[in-house]
C-alpha cells in the first residue's frame, strides 16, 4: 500500500486494486481513484473513475473499504460552542487491507468521548499541523493520547517545523511516499512520524 501527500489535507492511498483519494485539489492533470473523500465545505475536484463521493457524516462501505464520518468543528472550544454551530469539517476513519486510517479534516478541537470510542484503534492519523492549523500542539497532543495511532502523518499549509518542536518529535522519517506492505510492518511500541514529500 503506498501513501501519497498532494499539499495541504489532499492523500492519495492505493493498493493492487483500488485508490482512495482524500479532498482531493484542482490540478491540471486528472487524477483517477475509485472512492474520494471529502471532509471540506466545498465541492471536490474532479476525479476520473469514482465509484462514489462521500462529503458528510455516516456509515459507508464500497470497494470493501468500510467508512465512518464524523461531524466535526473548525474552531469550537466547548461544548456549547460546537451545539451552537459554526464552521464544519468532517473526521473520516476508514480501513483498507486491514489498515486503520484517520484524517482529521480541518478539526479546530479535542476529540469528544463519543469519537474516541467510535473510532477506537488507528493505525495511521493523518493530522494538521501547517501554520494555518486550526489545532495548537496541546490539542494535538491531546488528540495523539486519547486515540494511541501507530503513525503520524503531518498535513496542512506553511511550516511544518514549530509544531514538531513542540511536539518534541524525534522520530521522524522523510519520505516521498509512505510503502506499508503489511500491518505488522507498524512500529508496536512507539510512534513514528513520517514527513512526506508534496507530489
Amino acid at each position: 500500500m503506498e501513501i501519497k501527500w498532494h499539499g495541504n489535507t489532499c492523500f492519495e492511498i492505493k493498493n493492487k486494486e483500488k485508490k482512495l483519494i482524500i479532498n482531493p485539489k484542482q490540478q491540471e492533470e486528472k487524477s483517477m481513484a475509485d472512492v474520494v473523500l471529502s471532509s471540506l465545505n466545498e465541492e471536490p475536484a474532479g476525479v476520473e473513475g469514482v465509484q462514489k463521493v462521500f462529503d458528510s457524516p455516516g456509515e459507508y462501505e464500497v470497494k470493501d473499504i468500510p467508512i465512518i464520518g464524523f461531524k466535526a468543528w473548525t474552531k469550537a472550544k466547548s461544548k456549547e460552542e460546537k451545539e451552537g454551530g459554526g464552521d464544519t469539517t468532517i473526521i473520516f476513519y476508514f480501513e483498507i487491507n486491514g489498515i486503520k486510517f484517520c484524517h482529521l479534516g480541518e478539526l479546530g478541537h479535542t476529540l469528544t468521548g463519543d469519537m474516541v470510542k467510535e473510532i477506537e484503534d488507528v493505525d495511521v492519523l493523518m493530522v494538521d499541523i501547517g501554520e494555518k492549523s486550526n489545532l495548537d500542539s496541546k490539542k494535538i497532543m491531546d488528540i495523539l493520547e486519547a486515540i494511541e495511532p501507530r503513525v503520524v502523518i503531518p498535513m496542512g499549509e506553511g511550516d511544518f517545523s514549530r509544531s514538531i518542536n513542540d511536539l518534541s518529535v524525534d522520530n521522524m522519517e522523510k519520505h516521498d511516499k509512505y510503502t506499508i506492505k503489511s500491518r505488522s510492518d507498524l512500529p508496536e511500541d512507539k510512534r513514528l512520524y513520517v514527513l512526506l514529500k508534496k507530489v
